[in-house]
């Protein structure tokens, strides 16, 4: 394609009152013979981008008056130029093309509908040209519509028509959303496996690409078969294992260690990046009664936070920019980020460590989790009625994987009778078959969770906590700072601290009354609004239980702000069991309770890994039912 045309270009949502692109199109349009015929491919798309700027470039009415007539004339000597595109003309046009007008051409092709001119085998022809841009073609229905054999026989034969699958079917459209192709309807469904088969081959190196296939759900638009599943997994695990080996990749970790020192945790840095948690072994064995070994994994090592969150589920702000917005995701995925991945690798790391501590004392953490469910409930609150039956210590892996799984279920099914009810009916238990879905366990108490309900309130946490707020920087300082919220907490700002064009966004947050100004203008937060958005940034969602003043959060709900739920688990709790026990919600589950529940269940060492999994699921669910009790009874 020619790279030395010059010319004229329009780009969507750009303003061009002003400029030297308008000025260039200015000269063009003074100087444009209504009479010319055009017979440069380069010279008819920037005159249609000419058009663009006119019509819809946001110049003043008066300039747009002023040219319409010539615009106009441009539209049809364009419209002329299309029609006139053949056999004969097609593949010297295409190779003339400037790269920066590809995206126009093919528009045009369509709108005019050039393709009429153009028979299957030079239009084939034109397909296996180097500088075809297969994914342009895609974007055009009629096109794909007119030539629907011709390119359904090209991407049966095209190393790269795996990759038009993946982005159309298996891809997130968050990362995506420009990705608009049609696929022709002589291309059916069953043959997207060969094609996938032949891109993992072809393509050994996209590996984002390819993993997308790896945790892919099949669908009818979309079969993905468990064989491809498989090589597709195999391949990506294989491709970082070479980088590792190669001393390519990055390596990071966490120690859990237990030892006698002066205080109960320690955290060091080492040199190959792994994290090393040191806890006061002579602590932990003089705290051996059951309680307190469960209040340890509240206050030692951390499984919820103050509010009771689980400290466990992946948020979007846990992910770094890059983890954000570069690389591929799938239509179903799980976000994970290198946060997620750490925290994952402490607590596993942590309750291996604390499983095999207290088995050295004589104590079976299953004990511990059976007893309040068989004792502490009853003595403490007075609940009768929950029975659960822990894995025996004679039990194998396997054993112990399935029991769990299935206790879990059982102890959902009890809670939400109990809720329901008032009390657990053992015989209705027994009659019920359905499965508990994770979000309809509900809650004992009313309005539980609070949630964002308004674009306007995630605007505000965007612009007091993102780390892409455009107040994070401030010029005088030549410093920026993580969040808007951060520089407020470490500089006395005033508005006036603003370059203008970011003035409205500070006035639009005193508008809301996320901050507000004193008399010398100094920025102030709004204390008890502050504390609802940095609840929601953090956590994505609130916990009224635990705010001493509901002042705020009740005048947001009565405006529609903030919306109430009710249920056991908060929404990225719900999302977070669903990942880890089942494939309801996100194609990259790790499906730890049908596995076992199924017997498609992995080898020994993975069943290790999987059952340390569970114990901390059951560790989670303890806790959550035992903050539902402790807040109904005060």
């Amino acid at each position: 394609m020619r790279q030395d045309y010059d010319g004229v270009k329009y780009y969507r949502g750009c303003f061009y009152r002003d400029g030297d692109e308008f000025n260039r199109a200015k000269q063009i349009l003074d100087s444009f013979d209504v009479g010319k015929t055009i017979g440069d491919i380069n010279e008819a798309l920037e005159l249609y981008n000419i058009y663009q700027i006119i019509v819809e470039g946001g110049i003043d009415e008066e300039l747009i008056n002023r040219y319409r007539p010539t615009a106009n004339m441009i539209n049809k000597a364009i419209a002329l130029f299309f029609k006139s595109i053949t056999d004969n003309n097609l593949m010297a046009f295409h190779r003339e093309i400037n790269i920066h007008y590809y995206d126009d051409f093919w528009t045009l092709f369509d709108k005019y509908k050039s393709y009429n001119s153009i028979s299957d085998s030079v239009f084939s022809d034109l397909l296996n040209q180097p500088e075809t841009a297969l994914f342009r073609v895609l974007e055009h229905k009629s096109i794909v519509k007119h030539f629907d054999n011709v390119i359904a026989d090209y991407l049966r034969q095209s190393k790269r028509s795996g990759e038009i699958i993946i982005k159309k079917f298996l891809e997130s459209r968050e990362h995506n959303s420009g990705f608009n192709q049609y696929l022709p309807s002589s291309l059916k469904p069953s043959e997207y496996e060969d094609i996938l088969q032949r891109f993992i081959d072809s393509n050994p190196r996209e590996v984002g690409l390819i993993e997308l296939i790896a945790i892919a759900q099949s669908s009818a638009e979309c079969p993905i078969s468990d064989k491809l599943r498989l090589k597709a997994s195999k391949h990506v695990k294989h491709f970082w294992q070479e980088q590792q080996d190669a001393g390519t990749g990055f390596s990071y970790g966490v120690g859990i260690c237990f030892k006698d020192m002066d205080n109960l945790i320690e955290t060091k840095k080492a040199k190959n990046g792994v994290t090393i948690i040191s806890y006061d072994k002579k602590w932990l064995e003089e705290n051996l009664d059951y309680p307190t070994i469960l209040n340890n994994f509240i206050y030692l090592f951390e499984y919820v936070n103050l509010h009771n969150n689980c400290a466990f589920p992946s948020t979007e702000t846990q992910l770094g920019t890059f983890e954000r917005f570069l690389g591929v995701k799938g239509i179903k995925e799980y976000r994970i980020g290198a946060v997620f991945r750490a925290t994952d690798m402490k607590s596993n790391a942590e309750i291996k460590m604390y499983y095999d501590f207290l088995s050295e004392h004589s104590i079976r953490l299953e004990d511990v989790i059976g007893w309040f469910f068989n004792a502490y409930l009853k003595k403490e609150f007075g609940v009768d009625g929950f029975v659960v039956n822990m894995p025996s210590p004679g039990s194998t892996l396997l054993e112990k994987c399935r029991n769990l799984s299935s206790e879990m279920d059982g102890v959902f099914k009890q809670f939400k009778l109990y809720v329901e009810n008032g009390v657990i009916d053992r015989e209705l238990l027994e009659i019920s078959s359905n499965h508990v879905i994770i979000k309809d366990i509900p809650s004992m108490i009313n309005n539980k969770y609070v949630y964002s309900n308004s674009n306007d309130i995630e605007r505000e946490i965007h612009l007091m906590f993102s780390d892409q707020s455009m107040l994070n920087y401030i010029h005088k300082l030549n410093k920026t700072y993580k969040s808007f919220y951060e520089l407020l907490l470490d500089r006395k700002m005033k508005v006036d601290d603003y370059s203008d064009w970011r003035k409205p966004s500070i006035d639009w947050l005193i508008n809301r009354n996320a901050i507000q100004t004193n008399s010398d203008g100094t920025i102030l937060f709004n204390r008890k609004r502050i504390k609802i958005l940095r609840d929601l940034y953090r956590s994505e969602v609130v916990c009224p239980s635990y705010y001493s003043d509901k002042s705020e959060i009740n005048r947001l709900i009565e405006l529609g702000e903030l919306r109430y739920e009710s249920s056991l688990f908060s929404r990225p709790e719900q999302s977070y069991f669903n990942y880890m026990l089942n494939k309801s919600e996100f194609s990259n589950g790790l499906d730890l309770r049908n596995k076992y529940i199924h017997s498609t269940y992995p080898d020994e060492k993975q069943q290790g890994i999987d059952y340390c999994s569970l114990l901390k699921l059951m560790i989670v669910v303890v806790l959550k039912i035992n903050e539902e009790f402790r807040l109904v009874n005060g």
